[in-house]
């Protein structure tokens, strides 16, 4: 009797050990999106008027976003005039002075992938396309946002976040 219980434990302890192991396994481009985004608000009267992410999805998939500097801009706000009436403009800076957008279009949610998706179902999400840094350049890129009438945000791309390690 003992030798079938120490056998069921044995048994029980070791598919317990592999369900974990399978149980966990982070997704590594997510993980990515996540330490390419960078956040920020604009502030009035002590309240957040607009909120947004920045994604730079070149850091994300290098082989699918290789032709241009492609970031993806999720915007969350309750007056969603700012996004209707392109009162929105963007400017890259990298080492010498700006780059204004190639183009600007808004990705619906109909188009939504595994790296194209707003984390909050109120958001807005567009798609922002520059042209090519050099790589020195790229190590120093800055993205503005601004909101005519409210005020200006930078996304600042110049800090690298550690690689993940899996």
């Amino acid at each position: 009797m003992s030798r079938v219980f120490l056998c069921l434990l044995v048994l029980g302890l070791v598919a317990c050990s592999d369900s974990f192991i399978e149980a966990y396994k982070p997704d590594f481009l997510a993980e990515k999106r996540t330490q390419a985004t960078r956040k920020g608000e604009v502030i009035v009267n002590l309240r957040p008027v607009v909120s947004a992410l920045a994604t730079h999805l070149n850091d994300v998939d290098p082989v699918a976003y290789h032709a241009r500097e492609f970031f993806f801009v999720e915007i969350f706000t309750e007056d969603q005039s700012f996004l209707d009436n392109d009162a929105i403009s963007y400017k890259l800076y990298g080492l010498h002075g700006f780059e204004t957008p190639a183009w600007v279009r808004e990705i619906g949610k109909d188009e939504f992938d595994r790296v194209l998706y707003t984390t909050n179902k109120y958001a807005r999400g567009f798609l922002v396309a520059f042209d090519k840094l050099n790589h020195i350049a790229q190590e120093e890129a800055k993205l503005e946002m601004d909101i005519v009438g409210l005020g200006k945000i930078m996304f600042n791309f110049a800090y690298r976040v550690p690689a993940p390690a899996f």
